[in-house]
């Protein structure tokens, strides 16, 4: 089992972020519109530290805020199976850098974003959960 972090990612007007994965990408071989993910490096002393790790790697920004979610999803990928967390995010600034990881990315209100999102869930339970933690978060 490996663990990993999901993150939604918010700034100061209250948009969402997305962003437009690479089409290289490994495990799906296709350029879908996601969130920050990664796993745990050895370097993060816990999963929080993981998320603020990924979301600078991934979107050059700095995390100001985090909430644990209380969601959680297992899956198996590419012979491995993940634990993923999902958290949200409160950012400093809108100027994203992205890696080679996307090639695109975007500011939405959280109707735009659940109409975007390739989520593989149910997309209403996406939204329940959005704003029930954008309520607590703010």
């Amino acid at each position: 089992m490996k663990e990993k972090i999901l993150s939604f990612i918010i700034n100061d007007e209250g948009k969402l972020l997305l962003l437009k994965g690479n089409e290289k990408d490994p495990q799906l071989k296709k350029s879908i519109w996601y969130v920050v993910t990664g796993s745990t490096e050895d370097c993060d002393k816990n999963l929080e530290e993981a998320v603020k790790r990924e979301v600078k790697e991934e979107t050059n920004l700095d995390v100001i805020k985090l909430m644990d979610m209380d969601w959680t999803f297992k899956y198996n990928s590419l012979g491995t199976y993940y634990v993923e967390k999902a958290y949200i995010s409160k950012v400093n600034d809108n100027k994203v850098i992205l890696n080679e990881e996307s090639t695109d990315y975007e500011w939405l209100d959280l109707g735009e974003f659940i109409a975007k999102i390739d989520w593989f869930y149910d997309k209403k339970e996406l939204e329940n959960k959005l704003k029930e933690t954008l309520n607590e978060f703010n």
